[in-house]
């Protein structure tokens, strides 16, 4: 039969069309199953007309025109509406080993269903009553009807396959449990280094090409692929939107990723590899930002979903279809997720929860173990990545301006372990075997002071190379700060009138967060942090190591000294407030004020504190006073006072303005401007006020710019 072109059969009815064996499989059209002996799965209808029509070509090649005009009536479309029909039905025959069939690509032409090989092992799931053998992959097992099992299962023929299943299954659990590979970095090299921003490395599924993100400084992100071979980066977006977190299909012939537009929800996309094609696969619900993460095998995509008075959503989306279900759901509002990460088996999805908790959950049986507690710090960036056997997840952690930390977390059960560590902020990563492609932030930060009238340039206090953050002052005129100019994270001092800065204590690669003056000036407050706890040292003014304790976390502006400057003042995140701790005798531990209040200032003249949700600044040692509701929520730095005013940023105008605020409330004023102070996620700028002369310091950036390097792994 002929369509109306004369070349082809008729479009496909599938509620016409009868049923038929595909090697151990039953193919029923009109239900749309997939039938394995008591399992069953139901294909999307396009997916199920291309296997009908490639069993109606009977072993002869069906050409792309051919499987439009049958099974898309002929309306026209793109190729990557054939090649998700095909990688599905691909995938569906991957499942036993291509036993049933395969499909064979024949370049330039078409297709051809070539029959399979015969019996073959299914893969074994875990359910609630026990082990159950699945069609699908991991990610389709919620899909699957089972049946109840029939009386010739008895057989010592469907026996041995059952005890050969059984075996599998203990080789399965045997490998988990054997001990996974120990990662370290033996080398490092410089892979994408241009004036533009580059994050968001993703290596391509057989390693040959690595998809990144690329923008010039503010403006938005593209999506770029790259051979490792060598040669510039390819375009693959072009749009008017951010392109962010880009993911790839199994096949490397597309990549999934989020299209951001200001003041509207994201968008999940898909191009084309190289072809450039887009297309949008779904809209977020509310979120204007998110991630996502390809699960290998099949079509779908995992991405986070921003609720309103609760906690975030993990949506499974069917890229083929647009359907979507909610797999995680956090109900408190402070349960933010972050970086999901699907295992290169598929097995798994690890991601963020509240930034700092590591969660592991099985897709096939959707159970959830917490991995790790990567830190409780709470302005720490961290990213996620999967070693290349599945067997380790990757946490990297970056402390602001303060030094980097990768740590390996082993799914078997086995204790983390230090995988890299550098004076260098890191961020998004991706394995390949041997190969982490590694963000690199080479931005620059230095100490700058504020001008009475608007310039277009900081007034740079101390040239530097690198980070230098969290300036402070002693009533002398002293100022110490951290830097990492000198290739490791230091304590810096400049005394009054010298003209250059000089080490205090060398802190190595530790990630030096804070550092703050007692009020006599004669001691300093050192807060670090690992994966595991905060630490805060006291040390004098000449360096000579004092006392130590471990904290839970800091907060905002945190840590602090009382007024007296017998204690320091920390956030603890279990109670949600913040205690006084003895600088003598870290034992000495009482809560210094109630649950929410953080960047606490103690001072003569009052106890002022900022909170995480509304802007604003408070006095809460006569009561909850509320004298500035401009003061930046969530700003991490601690606030500096001139005199009885507090300062204020206004990010507000270009540049940054300083306004002084009275602390016993009435209108702030602006006094003084501060190019280059920064509100980001990546750098919050802080202020500091020398007491003797009242000038106002403050960290600007002065150059950003971000690369991607290539690290070499190896494992013992």
């Amino acid at each position: 039969m002929s369509d109306e072109t004369g070349r082809f059969g008729p479009p496909i009815d599938l509620a016409s069309e009868k049923d038929f064996a595909l090697g151990n499989l039953r193919i029923s059209p009109s239900t749309r199953e997939i039938a394995r002996g008591a399992l069953r799965e139901m294909l999307e209808p396009r997916v199920m007309q291309v296997l009908v029509a490639l069993s109606h070509a009977e072993g002869r090649v069906a050409s792309r025109d051919e499987l439009i005009a049958r099974c898309w009536e002929g309306r026209i479309v793109g190729e990557d509406a054939i090649n998700r029909a095909i990688g599905r039905l691909r995938r569906l025959s991957e499942v036993d080993n291509q036993a049933s069939f395969s499909v064979e690509t024949i370049p330039r032409v078409g297709y051809r269903l070539l029959p399979g090989s015969g019996l073959a092992a299914v893969p074994l799931l875990m359910t609630e009553s026990g082990p159950m053998t699945s069609l699908a992959g991991p990610a389709e097992a919620a899909r699957i009807v089972v049946s109840p099992v029939p009386p010739f299962w008895r057989r010592p023929l469907v026996a041995a396959i059952g005890l050969a299943i059984l075996v599998l299954a203990v080789g399965a659990g045997a490998w988990l449990l054997w001990p996974a590979p120990r990662w370290s970095v033996v080398g490092s090299r410089p892979f994408i280094s241009t004036l533009a921003l580059e994050d968001y490395p993703a290596f391509s599924p057989g390693g040959a090409m690595l998809a990144y993100t690329s923008a010039q400084s503010g403006g938005p992100r593209q999506i770029y692929v790259r051979s490792l071979a060598g040669g510039e980066g390819v375009r693959i977006t072009n749009d008017t939107f951010d392109d962010m977190t880009p993911s790839w299909s199994s096949d490397g012939a597309h990549l999934a990723y989020v299209a951001l537009k200001p003041g509207e929800p994201c968008r999940i996309m898909v191009a084309t590899v190289p072809g450039s094609q887009t297309r949008e696969a779904a809209r977020c619900l509310r979120a204007q930002n998110s991630a996502l993460t390809w699960q290998s095998g099949s079509s779908f995509v995992y991405y986070v979903e921003r609720a309103g008075l609760k906690g975030d959503t993990i949506f499974r989306l069917n890229l083929d279809t647009g359907a979507r279900e909610p797999v995680v759901r956090e109900p408190a509002l402070r349960d933010i997720i972050s970086v999901p990460k699907c295992s290169p088996d598929g097995r798994w999805l690890a991601y963020l929860l509240r930034n700092q908790i590591i969660i592991l959950r099985d897709l096939s049986t959707g159970r959830e173990t917490t991995l790790g507690d990567i830190s409780q710090r709470g302005d720490v960036e961290a990213a996620l990545a999967w070693s290349s056997d599945s067997r380790t997840v990757l946490a990297s952690i970056a402390g602001g301006a303060g030094g980097s930390l990768i740590t390996g977390y082993p799914l078997n059960g086995a204790a983390p372990y230090q995988v890299y560590v550098t004076a260098m902020k890191i961020g998004h990563m991706a394995v390949n075997g041997n190969l982490l492609a590694l963000e690199t932030d080479t931005t620059r930060t230095m100490l700058a002071r504020a001008g009475a009238s608007p310039s277009a340039e900081p007034d740079i206090l101390d040239q530097a190379n690198g980070f230098t953050w969290s300036p402070t002052f002693a009533p002398n005129g002293t100022l110490a700060f951290l830097s990492n100019r000198s290739g490791t994270n230091a304590i810096w001092v400049m005394k009054a009138g010298a003209t250059a800065p000089s080490i205090l204590v060398d802190g190595g690669f530790s990630p030096l967060f804070r550092v703050r003056f007692s009020p006599d000036g004669t001691r300093l407050a050192v807060a670090s942090e690992t994966p595991a706890k905060v630490t805060v040292k006291i040390i004098t003014a000449a360096g000579a190591a004092l006392t130590s304790f471990d904290a839970p976390s800091l907060g905002l502006g945190l840590p602090s000294w009382t007024r007296d400057g017998k204690a320091v003042i920390v956030f603890d995140r279990h109670c949600l407030c913040t205690y006084r701790i003895s600088a003598e005798n870290p034992a000495r531990r009482s809560v210094f004020a109630g649950a929410h209040w953080v960047g606490i200032a103690a001072r003569s003249d009052g106890v002022f504190a900022t909170r995480a949700d509304p802007d604003g600044i408070w006095r809460i040692d006569q009561g909850p006073t509320r004298i500035s509701s401009t003061y930046p929520k969530f700003y991490l730095p601690p606030m500096a006072f001139r005199g009885d005013d507090v300062l204020v940023p206004d990010y507000s105008t270009n540049p940054p303005r300083i306004l002084a605020q009275p602390v016993s409330g009435g209108a702030a004023v602006p006094i003084a401007y501060a190019p280059g102070a920064q509100n980001q996620p990546w750098l919050q700028s802080d202020y500091a006020v020398n007491p003797r002369t009242g000038e106002i310091v403050y960290v600007a950036a002065v150059a950003q710019d971000t690369n991607i390097d290539l690290l070499t792994l190896t494992g013992r």
